[in-house]
């Protein structure tokens, strides 16, 4: 006897492999899902950068900033401290002016 092979329709075939579809799917669906997290991160990774390189200049201004004032109050308490000598002299030759009144009115 001479066995006729029956051709199966696709609806047979897909119903044998019904398991192989639902693992394709996943496959798909995982790849997908795994560019596109990729992608965003990429993004994110992006944005960061931005933010940090723009964050470092305004650290780079601030520490300019920060010298500035630093050279300023130098400057300031320096003046003061000659302020405090100029009146510490000024005080000292008006006491000396005072024994010099006092012994010319002797």
């Amino acid at each position: 006897m001479i066995k006729i092979k029956k051709n199966k329709s696709k609806l047979d075939w897909f119903k044998k492999n019904i398991v192989i579809v639902h693992v394709v799917g996943a496959i798909l669906a995982g790849t997908f899902t795994s560019v596109r997290y990729v992608l965003t991160m990429t993004d994110t990774i992006q944005v960061n950068k931005e933010i940090l390189t723009q964050v470092t200049k305004d650290l780079e201004i601030q520490k300019e900033m920060v010298n500035d004032i630093k050279q300023r109050l130098a400057r300031a308490e320096a003046t003061w401290d000659m302020a405090e000598n100029i009146f510490q002299q000024l005080a000292d030759q008006v006491r000396q002016h005072e024994y010099d009144i006092k012994d010319l009115n002797r």
